[in-house]
């Protein structure tokens, strides 16, 4: 019971974002912060954010595409919540253990923070998205330090404490480069301002950056599942 509960959520969740998300972008209306006359989703143009917009940046109405991507980050946030299981997988190691719960209960609060980006579209709520972004990756550093510790205190396979420790070290560069100096301006309340201070190039890197660390982050929430799968084995045995 404690396998499914802690493993089918996150597989779940993983294949709903990108199944989804796709439909997303083919529903997308178009636009992007530096080209509104685009008719079509630009992957190295458009955030994933601009997917759950309300509005895009020509005024045209997204409520399909707005609906489908909010929804898989609520799905993210109520998926998270299966952390709360894993710590007892480490229960055979006291010091795994503690760190794990730790790790577990910082990985739900990042689950939450996505939620909240999911409930506060970039075009309406531009400043609470920001928080909700930027609490949420942060907060995935030091709950992936605390669960590296774990796998790697644990009996399960090292290959998953490589995994851990790589996923570690592409968070906290994410988090250094693109979450330390966010825009202090709406790109709704003021485009130009908004262009004037942060570049074409830059917002290019930034979207690029963002896919390259979601697909990072999905491949190594599906190898923790078979981790935590494994440590269920060791466990009756």
């Amino acid at each position: 019971m404690i396998n499914n509960l802690t493993v089918y959520p996150i597989r779940i969740m993983v294949i709903y974002f990108i199944i989804v998300n796709t439909i997303a972008i083919y529903l997308f209306p178009g636009g992007s912060l530096y080209d509104s006359s685009l008719t079509a989703y630009s992957f190295s143009e458009n955030f994933f954010s601009d997917l759950g917009v309300y509005e895009t940046v020509r005024g045209e109405q997204n409520f399909l595409s707005c609906f489908l991507f909010n929804s898989t980050l609520v799905m993210m946030g109520f998926a998270c919540l299966s952390f709360i299981l894993v710590p007892r997988l480490f229960k055979d190691n006291k010091l795994s253990y503690i760190c794990a719960t730790i790790g577990s209960y910082i990985a739900m609060l990042s689950g939450l923070c996505f939620l909240g980006v999911g409930l506060t579209p970039a075009d309406l709520y531009f400043h609470e998205h920001v928080f909700f972004v930027i609490v949420g990756f942060r907060a995935m550093v030091p709950g992936l330090l605390f669960l590296t510790i774990a796998f790697f205190l644990s009996p399960v396979s090292n290959k998953y404490t490589v995994a851990s420790v790589l996923f570690l070290l592409s968070i906290t560069v994410y988090s250094i480069f693109e979450t330390s100096s966010p825009p202090e301006v709406s790109p709704r309340e003021d485009l130009e301002l908004f262009r004037e201070t942060v570049s074409y190039n830059r917002m290019v890197i930034s979207v690029i950056a963002q896919k390259v660390i979601t697909l990072i982050s999905f491949i190594s929430f599906f190898v923790f599942t078979y981790g935590f799968y494994q440590l269920t084995l060791i466990k009756k045995d």
